[in-house]
């Protein structure tokens, strides 16, 4: 069985998603406006991460991918209010739990992070 054959049968449809969606992002072209380019190059590293080591577990904890990953469909991350607690990620992702999540010296609880609901940033670049 082919490493993509094992994947897919491995991971939720969300976790797949995520997982495609951050793949489908070049770390060399910020996505929306809102990131610089070293800045996006962070998050976008620091996002990938998460769903490695993290992304069946917070799928499983309930944490969704406007949640995660939100823009503002036309701003971008400009409008922070819109985006998610992934968006930007200066520092990794050290702890996931159902109701926080812990960053550098950071806790972000999952009920409170995002004021309004945007689009996954993955589809503001197309």
């Amino acid at each position: 069985m082919t490493a993509a054959a094992l994947l897919d049968t491995t991971l939720s449809p969300t976790v797949l998603a995520w997982s495609q969606g951050l793949a489908s992002l070049s770390p060399g072209q910020p996505p929306c406006p809102g990131l610089k380019p070293e800045e996006w190059i962070t998050t976008l590293t620091n996002a990938r991460r998460f769903v490695d080591e993290f992304g069946p577990q917070a799928d499983a904890f309930g944490w969704d991918t406007l949640t995660l990953f939100s823009v503002h469909p036309k701003s971008g991350a400009i409008r922070g209010d819109w985006c998610g607690v992934l968006i930007p990620c200066s520092y990794p992702v050290h702890e996931v739990t159902a109701e926080r999540m812990r960053k550098h010296i950071w806790t972000v609880y999952k009920e409170q992070p995002v004021h309004h609901r945007g689009i996954p940033v993955w589809e503001f670049a197309r």
